[in-house]
């Protein structure tokens, strides 16, 4: 699993997780996010990748160049980002909620993304009302769903992500008809820190979206059976009617 969730800036938004940090001293708190930092720059380098792989079959299409140049422009961006990151540590990290549209972030994440490898991305996406997002790690917590899905299916397959409404909640939900997980892992590892079912996974992915999620008092569950696929859904509290 190449999985895009988040560096530390994520885990600083779980604010059990910041106190816990501090307690366990230095040099723990240091190494903790240094893999968080190291997951994020190896799901930067597999987007980049997976451009590159495209770049050949799409190259012809003045479409999916410009597309790729954004996608350049923005990879190189967050990696800036990072470095940034990097220097304030010392000072701590910022949780920046803004209204946002759920279904543009969707789309900013496939960018670049779209079906390839015999892999198809299916979109669904119903009107929704803005929601407070921060946006830099909702586009996190979207990626990796993505990417999770992408590498749980074979080829011919199928990812779908679908957006709606449910009694007051904007949910999204991402699907694919992949391999599945067994329920002993869904029920004991699946959001815990450093436990992955995939070979060269840090096991940081699920577990940063999950608290990306919570930080915006949303909830996150799944549904899988082994051979027929996954589906993730996250949900976010919509606006009241003032």
């Amino acid at each position: 699993m190449k999985c895009v969730a988040d560096s530390v800036a994520a885990g600083l938004l779980n604010i059990q997780l910041s106190q816990k940090l501090l307690l366990t001293g230095q040099m723990e708190a240091f190494q903790t996010m240094s893999v968080f930092f190291v997951h994020d720059l190896k799901n930067t380098a597999s987007a980049l990748n997976l451009m590159l792989q495209n770049l050949p079959v799409h190259f012809d299409d003045p479409a999916f160049r410009a597309d790729a140049l954004r996608g350049i422009g923005r990879t190189v961006a967050h990696i800036n980002s990072l470095i940034e990151r990097l220097g304030r540590l010392g000072s701590g990290l910022q949780f920046n909620p803004m209204a946002s549209d759920l279904n543009e972030l969707v789309l900013k994440a496939l960018a670049g993304l779209e079906d390839t490898a015999g892999i198809s991305l299916i979109k669904s996406l119903n009107p929704l009302p803005k929601i407070q997002l921060d946006r830099e790690q909702m586009l996190k917590v979207l990626i990796n769903l993505v990417f999770n899905a992408r590498e749980a299916v074979s080829s011919p397959g199928e990812v779908r992500i679908e957006t709606s409404q449910d009694n007051g909640w904007a949910v999204l939900a991402v699907s694919d008809n992949g391999c599945g997980m067994d329920p002993e892992f869904l029920n004991r590892s699946l959001f815990r820190p450093f436990q992955t079912t995939k070979k060269n996974g840090l096991g940081i992915g699920l577990f940063q979206s999950k608290m990306i999620v919570e930080a915006h008092l949303g909830k996150i569950n799944v549904e899988s059976q082994p051979g027929k696929g996954t589906t993730f859904r996250i949900a976010f509290p919509l606006p009241k009617p003032s």
